[in-house]
């Protein structure tokens, strides 16, 4: 597993820390009902970090919607949601860079 693969990848505490802060449900449509799945704000291929300033929580459909075309639409209501549970969040300090 290269370095990259290691800084986008979810660890155990990780994935905690977010079901937590987003209380077991779907931050888009408050959905309990579905499975709930964590997503990357700024997707693995763009090199999006696996940290929870990153990670958000989605149920299956809007999960599917954001990974598809519904991420324009998306894509404001989850920044300001992530910039509202993290008072120094920046988007720039998401992405992997070589060191």
């Amino acid at each position: 597993m290269n370095n990259r693969t290691k800084q986008t990848d979810i660890d155990a505490k990780s994935r905690a820390a977010v079901h937590e802060r987003d209380g077991y449900q779907c931050v888009y449509c408050g959905r309990i009902d579905k499975m709930i799945e964590l997503a990357h704000y700024i997707g693995r291929a763009q090199g999006g970090l696996g940290i929870p300033q990153n990670l958000i929580s989605l149920c299956v459909d809007c999960h599917r919607d954001y990974d598809g075309v519904g991420r324009r639409d998306m894509r404001d209501y989850l920044e300001n949601y992530l910039r509202a549970a993290y008072q120094d969040w920046d988007e720039n300090d998401l992405v992997y860079r070589k060191e």
